[in-house]
């Protein structure tokens, strides 16, 4: 695990006290699944680090904060981030799928964003807000000595990858947005009906609920052991003080809709007056997305594309959000032919995607 000598359980009495208090406490919360849990044929497979599919995580000090990533594979730097967040069943988990088969051709790379999964909060609770996020991978990148990486989110981890790339287009290859209103001007969504049989209070089962009504295949999606493993992460200490320091109010202007949707709108003014996103982008969405439509992808695509000719938009036929999830092999395929023609076409200026007419997958 190449850290750059910084690894996340140093030493010191003070340390080893907080790590035997983190096993203890992890060690209850494991039992207690395994009695919760314990007709599921998952059950086997959780581990203390919440790992799924067989993948096996590793920890990072990334500016103090502990952090778990996956990694797997050889070659050019491949970075992915996951949607929803701060929460502990919001993770790197969500990419168990792709990660292998992107790993037959890069070097893959996803981390836990600041204050989900496994990944520590911030130490700062100004930086509960999308900005801690973007600074939290940005960081991540720089610690683990990647140089340019071919950056990837879906969901809010795909507003997060939008807006790494504006403030840090240096080290970003090329660019894959996936289903994301965060990055996108919003329209419309039927999100609220939806999920209008999921529970209202914010929890375990109310999440289970959420993520089952937006996906296109629910049943082939999600296995309870990613279940498992994100209500084992979503018990953690550090899990319920996020949401403690949420409801506090945690974050600032920035974790408001009103500020975060003028923070954006200036993002928005400065690709439109000034291009400040250059480097190829991808834009995929399901066309059966409930709370992300399509219109919200296809405004995306055209706001870069108005001063970017780099641009491109795959959707994907019934497919809802995590439509990464439900295709796979074709996701991976897609992205990664994306990559190569990028690649050998560096100065290829003169074909655009018509912004009326973007491609579909199947």
């Amino acid at each position: 695990m190449r850290i750059n000598g910084k690894i996340s359980a140093r030493g010191g009495d003070h340390v080893s006290l907080h790590l035997n208090r983190r096993v203890l406490f992890t060690s209850f919360a494991l039992m207690l699944l395994f009695w919760l849990f314990g007709g599921s044929p998952a059950r086997a497979e959780l581990t203390t680090n919440g790992e799924v599919a067989g993948l096996r995580a590793q920890f990072a000090d990334v500016n103090g904060v502990r952090t778990r990533y996956y990694e797997m594979g050889e070659g050019e730097p491949m970075v992915l981030v996951h949607g929803e967040g701060w929460s502990g069943h919001s993770s790197a988990n969500v990419w168990s799928k792709d990660i292998p088969l992107f790993a037959k051709r890069f070097h893959v790379f996803a981390p836990d964003k600041l204050g989900s999964g496994m990944t520590d909060n911030p130490k700062d609770d100004n930086d509960l807000n999308i900005q801690g996020e973007v600074d939290h991978v940005y960081d991540f990148i720089r610690v683990i000595k990647l140089g340019m990486v071919h950056l990837a989110g879906q969901s809010r981890g795909g507003g997060c990858v939008f807006f790494l790339a504006l403030q840090h287009p240096e080290i970003v290859r090329d660019l894959v947005i996936v289903d994301s209103n965060t990055a996108a001007p919003e329209n419309a969504s039927k999100g609220e009906e939806a999920l209008s049989n999921c529970p209202k209070v914010p929890d375990w089962e109310a999440w289970k609920c959420r993520i089952r009504a937006i996906s296109y295949m629910p049943d082939d999606v999600f296995d309870d052991e990613y279940f498992i493993a994100g209500k084992y992460m979503s018990l953690l200490p550090k899990s319920l003080e996020t949401a403690e320091k949420l409801k506090a109010g945690a974050g600032g202007e920035l974790a408001t809709a009103k500020g975060f949707n003028q923070w954006k709108t200036e993002w928005y003014e400065r690709i439109r007056k000034e291009g400040v996103l250059q480097m190829p982008v991808l834009i995929y969405w399901g066309l059966n997305d409930p709370v992300s439509p399509v219109a919200n992808g296809q405004a995306l695509h055209d706001l870069i594309a108005r001063q970017n000719p780099r641009v491109r938009m795959v959707t994907a036929d019934k497919a809802g959000h995590f439509l990464f999830r439900e295709y796979p092999e074709e996701f991976v395929k897609n992205v990664t032919e994306f990559i190569d023609y990028w690649a050998a076409h560096p100065d290829d200026t003169q074909i655009s995607a018509n912004p009326n007419s973007p491609e579909q997958s199947h």
